[in-house]
Parts: structure tokens; C-alpha cells; sequence
């Protein structure tokens, strides 16, 4: 019963020294900072202003992009700029709208997490897609540049009266009992 006890006091001591941790909010000027970066990218990308996008990104050979279009990493600046080139090219117009954001930093160093819309116009079709974006900046020369980035698509989750569908064998297919 004393071991309770003094693992509980443990507990209550370790959970009230990391309170004002957890509670802490980002540095004002830290978010509004990032906040204007994400609204420059967002312009630059629905302008399609290939120059401007690349000046937000650093210039390092081991600056890294995992996003939905590529099978890995796309890493370094002639590769990013390389499949901005191919993703431009294959869009009329976009939109990429944030509907939430949690930013995060310290020093010259920065983190940011956002749930987005991006509408996509091929010509073709016009389709909106939820995204989720973060990335890792540094502020170099009194401007902050994405250092890391992961853009991903969610899957969409079925509707919950939906039952999921057994996965086939080799040599079924899907729903075809053998």
C-alpha cells in the first residue's frame, strides 16, 4: 500500500512539473512568423510562381520532401524544384486552404502541423482533397525556410454501418469465396 502511495505522490510530482510545459503556448511572434511563411507558400502555390516557392525552401542538398506523388523522399533543391516543375504542369489551377494549425519552436528553429484543403483544377476535372501538411523550419538571415516536409492525403474512412470487405487470397478476388 505504501509503494501505491509513493508512486502516486511520483506521478502527481512528475504530472505538475510538466503542466506549464504542456500548457505552454507557442511565442506570439514565433506563430504569427510561421503563420505569414504558410500564407506566402500557399500564395506561391496557387500562383504557380516556381521562383517563389523555392525561395521558402532551403537550398541544403539534404533539405527533404516526402509528399503524395512520389514513391520516396524527394531530396535536395533540383529535386524539389523538379517535381514542382511536374506537378505544375499537370494542374490548370489550385487553391490550398488551412483549416487548422499548430505551430510549435524554439530559437531558429521552428515545426508546424496543418490539416488543409487542396482544390485541384486539371482542366479536366476539379476535385478537393484534404491534406496533411507539416514540415520543420529554420530562420536563416532573419528568414524562415522549410528545411523538412511531409504532405500526405488521407484516406477516406468508410461510412461506420459499413463493414470492411475481407481481403482476397491469391488467385480470388475480392468478396469471391473459394
Amino acid at each position: 500500500m505504501r509503494l501505491q502511495g509513493l508512486i502516486g505522490l511520483v506521478l502527481c510530482l512528475l504530472i505538475a512539473a510538466a503542466a506549464p510545459v504542456i500548457a505552454a503556448k507557442a511565442d506570439p511572434q514565433l506563430e504569427k512568423e510561421v503563420k505569414e511563411f504558410l500564407d506566402s507558400h500557399a500564395k506561391a502555390y496557387e500562383s504557380k510562381d516556381l521562383a517563389a516557392v523555392m525561395a521558402l525552401i532551403a537550398q541544403d542538398e539534404d533539405v527533404v520532401f516526402v509528399d503524395g506523388d512520389s514513391e520516396k523522399p524527394v531530396i535536395g533543391p533540383a529535386a524539389i524544384k523538379a517535381a514542382y516543375e511536374r506537378e505544375f504542369s499537370q494542374i490548370k489551377s489550385a487553391t490550398l486552404k488551412y483549416t487548422s494549425t499548430w505551430i510549435g519552436g524554439k530559437g531558429d528553429t521552428a515545426w508546424f502541423s496543418a490539416q488543409c484543403a487542396v482544390t485541384v483544377d486539371t482542366g479536366e476535372e476539379k476535385i478537393t482533397l484534404p491534406a496533411h501538411w507539416s514540415g520543420v523550419l529554420e530562420k536563416r538571415d532573419g528568414k524562415w525556410l522549410l528545411v523538412q516536409s511531409h504532405l500526405s492525403f488521407p484516406m477516406p474512412e468508410p461510412p461506420p454501418d459499413e463493414e470492411p470487405k475481407p481481403e482476397a487470397k491469391p488467385g480470388e478476388k475480392p468478396g469471391e469465396k473459394k
